[in-house]
């Protein structure tokens, strides 16, 4: 059944949040289980090498998920504004143009990161079996990009008009082919590496598969593509997608920094690398659920010039990223020995994961104050704002404070390094986001609508 336009811009907003929130949350853990399957299955080969190679392969890997969240973020914001002035003609025209924007890109952009890994890894300071394992993963889930495109932003279309369920529903699909096929590949066919990743393009499809039928079969929310205006929406996408994309391609940069950096100290510092960047999205989820919940509900409130409504979102988020952080990081403390077995961990590796548990885990809380703020920035219409602060987190405070945390403290400061960047930028992020949104007046919505649409304004 079709969800009525304007379905955010009236009843209780927190109850909004949780309703969306709930379900994006059970959907990324379903997307982030996959990495973690995938190193669990592979962890239990007992070769360091291997989870090494992995965690080379992960910055490439992030990076081409941070194309795919600029894309998806476009179709947030540009739906949700169009469904908010109660436009769903337009909306779909946006979905569909969107949809063919995202597709090329990402076909491109497959071909680029097939033929340039094995040099990235290169300069990652990948070397021997791990380099070649890190390519080998590479070269096969790169080859599935327009297919994770074409999915979350599928995904963020079903949020952007409410159709929260579906979203989850595709993505925990997806999951629950990778667990079957991850041990039949690995184990069964003795594909190792190679039968993690093909596990991985397979479920991926599913996800896709999944998404798009609600969108196209259930929702119809595909419009007419118009050659004509798709050249002028080309702008209004770009001006969502670049400062997006340009912003995610700070945190893989920094991740291979830190990757770089660990490498100094071993596999087993690699290694324990590797793990937290599996374990981190999968234990602070709810940070990377917030702002997907939010986006679509600041997006619809925003363009309907409800400003009251807007500001009040901020007063839940800051509780709910409180109360959930502390939640989580005292699950991680209680049972970092349990991780750390379930990794098949070494005693080196287990002495880094103890120090991220215990005492580095905590200062993530300030990532759900960044996220949550850049998709503030992103639905109203300050993309290049969001671009600043996220580049500025990683260029500014991760890299520089990592390579001073491994210049006195080895690898132990690499880890309190990246935590240091995080407090800094998401405290400072959080703060002019809040001042923002306690400002807002009408003339901020009548600029971010004409940021958001351009010469195809809808207004």
């Amino acid at each position: 059944m079709a969800m009525q336009s304007q379905y955010f811009v009236s009843g209780s907003i927190l109850r909004h949040i949780f309703s969306m929130a709930h379900t994006s949350m059970l959907a990324l853990v379903a997307m982030v289980l996959v990495d973690a399957l995938d190193l669990f299955f592979l962890s239990l080969l007992r070769d360091v090498e291997i989870i090494a190679g992995l965690g080379f392969a992960w910055p490439i890997i992030f990076f081409t998920l941070a194309v795919s969240l600029g894309i998806s973020t476009a179709m947030t914001a540009l739906v949700s504004r169009a469904e908010g002035l109660g436009d769903r003609d337009r909306a779909k025209v946006y979905a569909t143009h969107v949809l063919v924007f995202g597709f090329v890109l990402s076909g491109v952009m497959t071909v680029v990161l097939w033929l340039s890994a094995p040099w990235m890894l290169d300069m990652f300071g990948a070397t021997g079996k791990a380099r070649d394992i890190g390519i080998t993963y590479v070269q096969i889930v790169i080859l599935c990009l327009p297919v994770l495109v074409l999915s979350m932003s599928s995904g963020a279309l079903l949020r952007a008009i409410g159709a929260k369920q579906r979203a989850m529903w595709s993505k925990m699909a997806g999951a629950a082919v990778n667990a079957v096929l991850d041990p039949i590949f690995i184990f069964g066919f003795d594909w190792g590496v190679e039968g993690a990743a093909w596990a991985t393009v397979v479920s991926r499809i599913v996800i896709m598969a999944v998404a798009f039928y609600g969108v196209r079969n259930v929702h119809h929310m595909l419009g007419q593509f118009d050659a004509n205006l798709f050249r002028k929406d080309i702008r209004d996408i770009a001006r969502v997608t670049v400062p997006v994309g340009l912003a995610k391609v700070g945190p893989p940069i920094a991740s291979a920094f830190i990757m770089s950096s660990m490498a100094k100290y071993g596999p087993d510092a690699v290694a324990a690398m590797a793990i937290i960047e599996r374990i981190a999205p999968f234990v602070f989820v709810g940070y990377m659920a917030l702002p997907q919940a939010i986006g679509p509900i600041i997006g619809q409130n925003f363009a309907a010039a409800k400003a009251e409504r807007v500001r009040s979102i901020w007063h839940n988020v800051w509780g709910l990223v409180a109360v959930y952080g502390v939640t989580v990081c005292a699950a991680l403390f209680l049972f970092q020995s349990q991780i750390a077995m379930l990794f098949s961990a070494t005693d080196q590796t287990t002495a880094y994961l103890s120090i991220f548990c215990s005492f580095t885990a905590p200062f993530y809380m300030f990532l759900g104050l960044q996220f949550s703020s850049h998709t503030f920035f992103n639905v109203t219409g300050r993309p290049n704002l969001a671009m600043v602060f996220d580049l500025a987190k990683e260029l500014l405070g991760v890299i520089p404070l990592v390579w001073l945390g491994s210049y006195y403290l080895g690898a132990t400061g690499v880890l309190f390094g990246q935590a240091a960047g995080i407090v800094l930028f998401g405290t400072i992020t959080g703060i002019v986001s809040y001042r923002l949104a306690r400002r807002m007046g009408a003339s901020d919505r009548e600029g971010g609508l004409q940021t958001a649409y351009g010469s195809s304004k809808i207004l």
